[in-house]
């Protein structure tokens, strides 16, 4: 898959409000080129001189628009067709200048064939941070499952975005200005659930003096999330199914159905083919809820966006706490790149989050990182020995060849594994083993 990108970076403050006027240029360009949103990034983390050169080498499509002071060192060097440059203060009609200028530059859909699948620039949509091609497929998805009026199925592990994808999904949809209701069913007691689901009459249960609306009711016309889905007890699935069916509920106590016109998306973190299987999960509810299913990969399956994500949120935490971080060091990349990140994009987050909050000088050190972190690091660490097989004067294709056997040793020959600690993708491990005669 190809793609178009029009990137405009803000160096200096690092965030870009476009006026009203560019963002109906930029929306009519996608919309009347054949070409949909995932293809426009406003960037708002600080491209180095070399990811710029790099992207334009293997993207020669992409059109840049860099802003900047004067003389900013980030404005230096850079000398490509599809590059502009602007200088502060800039105006509404200078800006609008350019992006026309770039847009009218844009490639015909037939052209979009040298994009670099492996080319990884962060890309934001709808608060989702985005790198390579697996997870802006993800996006391709849910402008996808925007475009229709379907129940969702958003599988994927704690700290994947489920939530993130399902409020992006509802924002795109026709049901954007009514209501967005999400609803984490493993942390409503499993007594309570109907009312909060479906609401009560006066006198359901002690304690209800009048009564009440569930959330479904509180969503009509717009979208409910029923994140963990597969935690609701048989009771309630009974009841869920019929209200897919129908488009009815019927409050607790209560003696009529009330009609209602509710988009459903249920997101779980479990195998849910599974715990059907296992009959923890209505199979027929199951094949209801399941008509569009957008699943969302692990971050230890993309090693290869590892740093890029960091950088993004070096530069965030950075702006918001007004500190100034210039860099991440090599052995904290390699620390961040070995942990597995059970808790996904969220735990990786947090864990920038915390390191910019605490840092002191302008470098993060593997010091300000959680010691989970340091630890696996250390337990993964290959040890060189005086009989090590490296020498000065060895061939660079030989030193990488035999520093991917060490590691494939290390890692007891699970290539996934040893993608992750050589902080590349899967594939490329694989081209290179193909390369070396190691497979």
């Amino acid at each position: 898959m190809s793609l178009w990108q029009l990137v405009i970076d803000d160096l200096f403050a690092r965030t870009l409000k476009l006026p009203a006027l560019a963002l109906e240029l930029l929306r009519g360009a996608i919309t009347g080129g054949g070409l949909n949103e995932l293809h426009l990034r406003v960037s708002q983390v600080f491209l180095a001189h070399g990811t710029l050169q790099g992207l334009l080498t293997k993207s020669p499509h992409t059109q840049i628009i860099l802003i900047g002071e004067p003389h900013d060192p980030g404005l230096f060097g850079i000398e490509a067709k599809s590059c502009f440059t602007l200088h502060r203060p800039i105006g509404e009609a200078e800006l609008l200048r350019v992006i026309a200028s770039a847009i009218k530059n844009k490639p015909t859909i037939s052209d979009l064939d040298l994009l670099d699948p492996d080319l990884l620039i962060p890309m934001e949509f709808e608060g989702i941070v985005t790198v390579g091609l697996p997870t802006r497929m993800v996006i391709q998805r849910i402008l996808e499952a925007a475009a229709v009026d379907i129940p969702v199925l958003i599988t994927g592990e704690t700290g994947t975005g489920k939530d993130l994808v399902a409020a992006a999904i509802h924002k795109r949809s026709k049901r954007k200005h009514a209501a967005y209701v999400p609803i984490n069913m493993g942390a409503i007691p499993s007594e309570l659930i109907a009312s909060e689901l479906f609401g009560h009459e006066k006198g359901a249960y002690t304690g209800a003096t009048e009564a009440g609306r569930g959330l479904f009711e509180q969503a009509h016309g717009g979208t409910i999330l029923l994140d963990e889905i597969t935690t609701m007890d048989e009771k309630t699935q009974v009841y869920l199914l019929r209200v897919l069916e129908t488009n009815t509920i019927r409050r607790l106590r209560g003696e009529r159905d009330i009609e209602i016109d509710v988009r459903v998306i249920a997101a779980s973190n479990e195998n849910i083919e599974e715990v059907v299987r296992t009959k923890r999960f209505r199979e027929d509810l199951y094949y209801r809820l399941d008509v569009f299913r957008i699943h969302l990969p692990p971050l230890r399956e993309r090693p290869a966006g590892m740093s890029f994500l960091t950088d993004y949120f070096v530069t965030r935490y950075a702006h918001q706490y007004q500190k100034t971080i210039r860099l991440v060091s090599r052995e904290s990349y390699r620390l961040l790149r070995l942990y597995p990140w059970p808790g996904n994009v969220r735990e990786l987050r947090n864990v920038i989050q915390r390191a910019v909050l605490l840092a002191e000088a302008e470098e993060i050190t593997p010091d300000l990182l959680p010691a989970r972190i340091r630890e696996t690091g250390e337990s993964t660490a290959i040890e060189f020995r005086s009989d090590s097989p490296f020498h000065v004067g060895m061939r660079l294709d030989d030193v990488e060849k035999e520093f991917i056997r060490m590691t494939l040793a290390t890692a007891g020959g699970n290539k996934q594994k040893s993608a992750v600690m050589l902080g590349i993708s899967r594939r490329t491990l694989y081209n290179k083993l193909k390369r070396h005669g190691l497979l």
